[in-house]
């Protein structure tokens, strides 16, 4: 919601600005002149847009069939019962947001935490410390620590509930296009038949729910017994990885022919490239890993 926000503050800030200037002197060429703190939120939404653009470049999407696009005003049926308008607000308020204030929780509520940070006195020192100790050791240094995080909690967990509520109508068009592809007339029909009926439609509102439900999220513990189990396969698949692929080379690792064909590539003289270079990582002690740092 940030980007979109930060988008129309952008815009509207840039007409306002442009509107006197152009009525003054009639001249639709007229400069523009923007503050810093409006350039900085400009630059900003773009680099949002930008970072953010990579999904649709990884997950392209095909376009839809002339039979997929005459299903869709079947599959946009469908999206209303599984996915009707307010959901995300729904997630937000009963499992989203609960999850994150015990995440943010659990990062502020500990004021030796922050104690640590402000005083530079190590962690461990300062867990022999009552807890009633450590929060007036803070108050001493941040009285409004604790007001400040809580409100910090709420701007965030509201903020992403905003942002999810402005990404909705885009989610519901897109779960109409999925839709579309994989189910034929016939089995969308049966299901929006199935889905007139009191559990058939008790089961389309929650499909989506339940997904963010507590039983579900909470599943979450168990990815680190499984990152354990599954470690030391990954540990030899990239051990096999590093035999097979030799590592990457820096210019002092190049013969004289490969110096000079580099530098004619890049434009720059071997002279150049030298002082440029990184240097290549020694092996460590047990004989691990080489390559630029």
């Amino acid at each position: 919601m940030k980007n979109y926000l930060l988008t129309a503050i952008s815009c509207l800030s840039l007409a306002i600005a442009a509107a006197p200037a152009a009525a003054q002197e009639g001249n639709d060429d007229a400069p523009i002149f923007v503050t810093e703190e409006e350039e900085e939120l400009a630059n900003f939404e773009q680099e949002m847009t930008d970072a953010f653009a990579i999904f649709g470049e990884l997950f392209a999407a095909a376009p839809l069939t002339p039979e997929q696009q005459a299903r869709l005003p079947l599959a946009t049926e469908m999206t209303a019962k599984v996915f009707p308008e307010g959901t995300f607000a729904i997630v937000m308020q009963e499992s989203m947001q609960p999850m994150m204030m015990g995440i943010m929780g659990a990062v502020t509520g500990d004021p030796r935490t922050e104690l640590a940070k402000l005083t530079g006195v190590p962690s461990d020192d300062l867990e022999v410390l009552e807890d009633e100790t450590a929060q007036s050791a803070l108050d001493v240094l941040d009285p409004q620590y604790s007001a400040r995080a809580d409100q910090m909690v709420g701007l965030l967990t509201g903020m992403i509930g905003q942002m999810f509520s402005a990404m909705e109508p885009a989610y519901r068009e897109a779960l109409a296009r999925a839709f579309a592809t994989r189910f034929t007339d016939a089995e969308m029909t049966e299901l929006l038949a199935f889905f007139e009926t009191p559990v058939g439609g008790k089961f389309a509102v929650e499909s989506f729910r339940v997904q963010y439900d507590p039983q579900m999220v909470s599943v979450m513990e168990e990815m680190g017994p499984a990152m354990v189990q599954v470690m030391p396969s990954i540990m030899e698949g990239f051990a096999a990885m590093e035999a097979e692929f030799p590592a990457a080379r820096v210019f002092s690792d190049l013969s004289e022919a490969e110096r000079l064909r580099l530098s004619e590539l890049l434009g720059k003289s071997t002279a150049e490239l030298e002082a440029l270079a990184p240097q290549a990582d020694t092996e460590d002690a047990d004989g691990v890993g080489e390559g630029v740092t």
